[in-house]
């Protein structure tokens, strides 16, 4: 129960912030999201689903809705999120790199082109910048 009540007062505290003005997703390597799908396998696809929008006990993570969801909000708060909330039976047990690999296979699997700049561990990094394409 504590667990929801946290994710609740986190989700309320990113639908307060200001909208983004940008409409830049940030950068990864190949590398990088290569090791965020095997993160995600291991740790995210048992309730988003292997596809990223058919799981049983989350909510899709590309698409329409996933893009809606965090429309007017930052990179930085996504990566954020992940960080801290995820998994929700052992919050941030990803690590700062590991969150920012599997940001990195989202974005990826959004149809982002990868880079030679890795996205950044630190949230703080990301500001300003959306956080899908």
């Amino acid at each position: 129960m504590q667990h929801r009540i946290s994710i609740l007062a986190l989700l309320a505290s990113l639908a307060a912030a200001p909208a983004c003005a940008a409409a830049e997703a940030p950068g990864f390597t190949a590398e990088q999201a290569a090791r965020g799908a095997a993160a995600y396998a291991g740790t995210c696809a048992l309730c988003h689903g292997d596809s990223l929008d058919d799981g049983e006990f989350a909510p899709p993570l590309k698409g329409p809705a996933h893009a809606a969801y965090w429309k007017g909000r930052s990179a930085q708060d996504l990566l954020a999120y992940i960080d801290t909330m995820m998994p929700p039976n052992q919050p941030g047990a990803l690590g700062p790199e590991g969150g920012a690999e599997v940001y990195a296979f989202l974005l990826k699997s959004a149809g982002a082109a990868p880079g030679d700049k890795p996205l950044p561990a630190d949230p703080t990094a990301l500001a300003g910048l959306a956080p899908t394409r």
